[in-house]
């Protein structure tokens, strides 16, 4: 539509439609950017009553979950992040954190990464909010393995040698 034609949107939203990754993954994606994913933090603004609080309960830091807390600042998603070899400014803002990350780490394919590895902390949230499953980085490790290894289909073949040698460098 021309309306929109001179609307300046920031990078990551670009990265994000422009990745690799499966259409679901993209979404979430999309909710994490716009801050609409069903965080405490977010279900408490929408004025949900949670018994158990608000608090994120990945950790015992007895922080507000929200997307930055839960996505970068909990102790098990810097473990997750630090598995990855990504680093992450101190910016209170998603967007230019986002940005700063891209520059800064030499990732092939960085925005699916991020996504994947989000998507799998965000599974792996629930698993434990709605299974009552413990946190375990070693299921995260595994199951973002197996994410990463089924969007092969995804990437161009020439990559596949340096995405999967990357891969079997985690641990």
């Amino acid at each position: 539509c021309l309306s929109f034609q001179n609307l300046n949107t920031p990078p990551p939203f670009s990265w994000l439609w422009k990745s690799k990754c499966v259409p679901r993954i993209k979404f979430f994606g999309w909710l994490l950017l716009v801050d609409r994913l069903n965080t405490r933090n977010m279900l408490r603004r929408r004025h949900f009553h949670l018994d158990n609080g608000y608090t994120c309960v990945m950790c015992n830091l007895g922080a507000e979950e929200d997307i930055l807390h839960l996505f970068f600042d909990c102790p098990f998603a810097q473990s997750y992040w630090q598995t990855l070899q990504i680093q992450w400014n101190n910016d209170s803002n998603l967007i230019p954190k986002l940005i700063h990350a891209r520059v800064h780490n030499n990732h092939i394919l960085f925005m699916e990464i991020f996504l994947v590895a989000a998507w799998e902390l965000w599974k792996r949230r629930n698993a434990k909010i709605f299974n009552e499953e413990s946190v375990s980085r070693q299921k995260w490790v595994s199951n973002f393995k197996n994410q990463v290894h089924l969007h092969l289909l995804r990437v161009k073949e020439t990559l596949h040698p340096q995405i999967v040698q990357w891969i079997e460098t985690i641990v």
